[in-house]
């Protein structure tokens, strides 16, 4: 009998066609994870989060915010508006589905941010890259799953960032694989890519390949480089877009205590990077046990795409919903999910690290029914919301509770929004008119914000709309109209360049705050109709990514633009009552 078995299983692993069909030929090693002591220490800092909009929403992977609102994208395909207690669909890239198990045709919204002038932009894991204008629901298509780059279609969009050039950086967790197989991306070798688009010329440029599954992006705070989460081996790239090491990257932070997903700033410079399964010294994750047996990864994927397969005929001849969701499940990160606590270590953490890679802290819960399968972590005024694409719940814990007080005064500027205004006394008297009052400040005519009536003696406000719009985003206490007539630039939500958290509106005394409005008020009256589309403070990035390799491909770009529509969609309590038919299949 064992020499049967030896026989068939050697018949899997060596015949052709056999799904996955792909490239198993890379022996490498994943470190082991650093130690859970010091900065790592285990603690409870998580265990005061609450269940935001608990059975309203499911799998609210990412976050971006705009004007004091949250959207994020829900299982379903949905791009939706967290006003308060209100939830709004706004755009949807997708097709009418009837369920999770038809995720490809539902759409899967995964990474998102705005730009300076309001617009959000998307990577969806089936159907591309997009822009969305929120007021509207128009939507662009930027890069197809059909554009070739470098000989490759994309098959997982999934992190993205904007530069404040425009540059759109985006990763692209494999070329083998869609997401509802990603699980067997983990065992393959890495073909994962970071992206640089460049709107200008619609030309898509390889950064970095190879990646295994690569997954977050994000664009440090003065844009001198670009960090890519590196799911699969536990660690974090870099690539730098200025200075001596242009063109090339690094390892930015590696041996994390888990798998890293999503990644977004802390209001200081440094970064949260949520591990969403965790791992030890002593409890590796299974893929990164068997990373130096090419051939033994291939034969066990082989083994489990194989009743995938079975599904796929039986499909063929005889549609049935059943073994739909057979197939969706098989391969896909959902169907792994309940194993979470079983096969990885029953914790939930989240690192906060500083621009240089250095960890600062962390926050751990070891009560997974408080919170799990962490994607994102995310500030929003006080609080720090935890993102999931599995959980039916968006996290929130206020900086407090969570132990992250002293983040508490530059909480806005992980948003782009500089610290309360809460000392400009006399904009109120003139917010009436802000509109019309631009006449008088020569110095400020592109914005007119609170701060009009004293044009000429106080050019050091002006300069707070102009550099930092976002300031008039999340916390415009005084001002409760002119944050909303500046959404020309409210959302360098996940890059600001020049976020501080001395923003010059805490003082009408432009000699204690002129070490940057004043640069930045001299430099606005070059363009003053220019509604400040190139702020000053952002004028000195460039797209020096292209510096790599020349753009190898041209990304088609439909200019299709439609309201998006998400009618006839399930409910996320439909979606849920699926999610337990597939799990119980």
């Amino acid at each position: 009998i064992l020499i049967e078995v030896a026989t068939v299983l050697v018949l899997i692993l060596i015949l052709p066609y056999i799904p996955p069909d792909i490239n198993f030929s890379k022996s490498y090693i994943v470190k082991p994870a650093l130690p859970l002591e010091g900065k790592l220490a285990l603690n409870e800092r998580l265990n005061d989060t609450v269940k935001w909009h608990e059975g309203e929403i499911l799998g609210p992977e990412a976050f971006a915010e705009y004007n004091g609102e949250i959207y994020t994208g829900v299982n379903g395909g949905d791009i939706i508006k967290i006003i308060g207690n209100h939830i709004t669909p706004i755009a949807k890239f997708g097709k009418p589905c009837k369920g999770l198990y038809q995720e490809k045709i539902c759409g899967r919204p995964l990474g998102m941010v705005f730009d300076k002038s309001g617009l959000l932009y998307v990577a969806d894991a089936y159907y591309g890259i997009f822009k969305v204008d929120v007021k509207t629901g128009k939507k662009i298509l930027l890069v197809s799953m059909q554009t070739e780059i470098d000989g490759k279609q994309p098959k997982l969009p999934n992190g993205i960032a904007v530069s404040s050039m425009g540059d759109v950086y985006w990763s692209d967790s494999s070329t083998d694989f869609y997401l509802e197989d990603g699980m067997f991306d983990m065992f393959a070798d890495g073909t994962g890519r970071l992206i640089k688009y460049d709107p200008k010329n619609q030309m898509n440029t390889v950064l970095i390949d190879g990646i295994h599954f690569a997954n977050g992006v994000h664009l440090s705070e003065n844009e001198e480089y670009v960090l890519v989460a590196e799911t699969a081996n536990s660690r974090i790239l870099r690539y730098y877009l200025k200075g001596p090491k242009k063109g090339t990257h690094d390892v930015f932070l590696d041996q994390l205590p888990g798998l890293p997903d999503n990644i977004n700033s802390d209001g200081q410079g440094g970064y949260f990077f949520p591990l969403f399964i965790s791992r030890s010294p002593d409890f590796p994750f299974i893929s990164q046990i068997l990373s130096p047996f090419p051939r033994l990864r291939k034969l066990i994927s082989r083994l489990f795409a194989l009743p995938e397969l079975g599904l796929k005929l039986i499909d063929d001849f005889y549609p049935n919903e059943y073994a739909q969701i057979g197939i969706h499940l098989i391969g896909h990160f959902g169907a792994s999910d309940h194993l979470n606590g079983v096969l990885t270590p029953k914790r939930t953490t989240i690192i906060r690290v500083s621009k240089n890679g250095e960890i600062l802290e962390s926050l751990h819960s070891t009560n997974l029914s408080k919170v799990s399968r962490i994607s994102e972590a995310f500030i929003y005024k006080d609080s720090l919301l935890l993102g999931s694409p599995f959980n039916n719940y968006i996290g929130r814990i206020s900086l407090k509770s969570a132990g992250l007080q002293h983040l508490i005064n530059s909480a806005g500027t992980a948003q782009k929004t500089t610290t309360p205004p809460t000392t400009t006394t006399k904009p109120p008297t003139t917010t009436t008119k802000p509109p019309t009052t631009t006449t008088k400040p020569p110095t400020t005519t592109t914005k007119p914000p609170t701060t009009t009536t004293k044009p000429p003696t106080t050019t050091t406000k002006p300069p707070t709309t102009t550099t930092k719009p976002p300031t008039t985003t999340t916390k415009p206490t005084t001002t409760t109209k002119p944050p909303t007539t500046t959404t020309t630039k409210p959302t360098t939500k996940t890059k600001p360049p020049t976020t501080t958290t001395k923003p010059p509106t805490t003082t009408s005394k432009p000699p204690t705050t002129t070490s940057k409005p004043t640069q930045a008020s001299t430099t606005t009256t070059t363009k003053p109709s220019s509604t400040t589309t190139k702020p000053p403070a952002t004028t000195k990035k460039s797209p020096s990514a292209a510096s790599t390799a020349e753009p190898s491909t041209r990304t088609k770009t439909p200019p299709s633009s439609s309201k998006s529509p998400s009618e006839s969609q399930p409910s996320a309590a439909e979606f849920q009552k699926q999610d337990k038919t597939k799990t119980e299949l």
